[in-house]
């Protein structure tokens, strides 16, 4: 009989084993199959048991891998959101950053385009003064080239700068003074001892800030106007830093003087004398207009020197004044002037030195007595004494020859006077003898002051001892 074997019976390891005995042993081994089955399925039950128990603890295994992995996942998706809602957050503080960058920039932009139209408009708006200034300036020069030229010039910050300024535009062209500034120049430039003259290419007023302030920074200035109101010519007179100290800086431009137009039987011997003209019959109409300009010319320039004197008085030493010769040559007189031409004492530089010019106008009014007391008092000055007494002038002659004080222009200056007194007055012989002991030259160590006095207009030289500093 044959032997059916379950299909079941040969899948794993029992099927192994019954698939083998039946092979090898054949029908001897048929006395084997009920044992083997037995142990066969105490083996497969135990094996299943063991897969069972494998496959529930994978289970649980599993499940609790699943667990972790599912919270593991769920922390993840919390760290994934978290971190998407800290982008998030950041980019919107980033976003808000660079908004507020952007509007800062345009903050800036917009200050920097408005400090660019406030320059722009700054810069149109000084570019529009200096033209407004260079259309109204008195040279034709830029601003600041006077100043370059007194800085070169000998004595040029020191010498009082003469301004004389053009003819208005409004001046008649039928007026009979037209062109008598050019006249007033030639004449005042006869005294460049005195004044540095000027003259200035446009008409202008006095004071003239952007003159002062580029130009005429701490340098002496004398303003001279021709004004023309019909047949009249008014001299009108201004300054600056004229006056030594903390005085008034800037002086207004005043009328000081009159000038009528002469018609030719108005002419008086005298100011024809004076003028150089022949005082027989009057002069004719051509004649007539050239010594209306003349006197005028003179008296604008004595008005002038006047001025540049009383300057010069008070910052230089051993200054000979022309104003004595500027009203001279206008026919005037300084009559009704004090001898020291109202500059007081106190404020003059060399006070021995203008003494001896005030004894030589008192001289030529007639007063000898004052004349010698005068002289005597420029004496005592040198020689350190208080009190003047004019007898004893020789010996106070010889002690301030002693003292170093007296320099060459002095003794020259003492000289010219006493000789000036002699004419009139008989002065006694130990006079002479201390005049000649008078130094010829400065001693030596003295401070030396070079004589600067031109016995004529035209030849006073053009160097100058530094002044002192003059207030503007």
């Amino acid at each position: 009989m044959g032997l059916e074997i379950d299909a079941e019976m040969t899948a794993g390891p029992l099927g192994t084993m019954i698939t083998a005995a039946i092979v090898s042993g054949g029908g001897a081994a048929v006395p084997l199959v009920g044992p083997a089955l037995g142990v066969g399925k105490l083996v497969s039950d135990h094996l299943n048991r063991q897969r069972m128990t494998m496959l529930t603890e994978a289970v649980r295994q599993a499940a609790r891998r699943g667990a972790w992995l599912a919270g593991a996942g769920l922390a993840l998706q919390g760290v994934d959101i978290a971190l998407k809602f800290y982008e998030l957050a950041t980019y919107e503080k980033r976003l808000d950053q660079a908004v507020r960058a952007q509007q800062w920039l345009d903050a800036l932009r917009s200050a920097q385009e408005t400090a660019l139209l406030r320059l722009e408009h700054g810069f149109r708006l000084a570019e529009a003064r200096y033209e407004a200034v260079l259309a109204s300036y008195p040279f034709h020069a830029p601003p600041g080239t006077l100043a370059e030229e007194l800085l070169l010039t000998p004595g040029g910050r020191t010498r009082p700068v003469l301004l004389i300024p053009a003819d208005p535009p409004d001046v008649p062209a039928h007026s009979p003074w037209t062109g008598v500034r050019h006249r007033a120049v030639g004449e005042l430039r006869k005294y460049p001892g005195a004044l540095d003259v000027r003259a200035a290419d446009r008409a202008f007023e006095w004071p003239h800030a952007e003159l002062l302030r580029r130009d005429l920074d701490a340098v002496p200035a004398v303003y001279l106007q021709l004004g023309i109101t019909g047949y009249d010519l008014e001299v009108r007179l201004g300054g600056s830093a004229l006056l030594p100290g903390e005085i008034l800086s800037v002086l207004p431009a005043v009328t000081l003087q009159r000038v009528g137009y002469r018609e030719p039987e108005e002419w008086t011997a005298q100011e024809l004398t004076a003028l150089g003209a022949p005082a027989g019959a009057p002069p004719s109409p051509g004649r007539n207009a050239d010594l209306n300009f003349e006197r005028a010319a003179r008296v604008a320039a004595f008005t002038a020197v006047m001025a540049a004197d009383a300057h010069q008085l008070m910052h230089r030493l051993a200054y000979d004044e022309q104003v004595d010769a500027a009203a001279a040559r206008a026919g005037l007189t300084l009559a009704g002037w004090p001898p020291g031409l109202g500059v007081p004492l106190e404020l003059v530089a060399d006070p021995p030195y203008h003494l001896l010019h005030q004894a030589l106008r008192h001289h030529a009014r007639g007063e000898g007595e004052a004349a010698l007391f005068t002289v005597a008092a420029a004496a005592a000055w040198l020689a350190g004494e208080e009190t003047v007494r004019p007898n004893r002038l020789a010996e106070v002659l010889t002690r301030a020859a002693g003292t170093g004080r007296m320099t060459a222009a002095h003794g020259r200056k003492f000289r010219e006077a006493v000789d000036a007194l002699g004419t009139a007055a008989r002065l006694p012989a130990r006079l002479h003898r201390a005049l000649d002991a008078l130094p010829a030259e400065a001693p030596a160590g003295a401070a030396t002051v070079a004589a600067t006095s031109p016995q004529r207009p035209g030849d006073a030289p053009g160097l100058f001892p530094p002044a002192g500093r003059p207030l503007l």
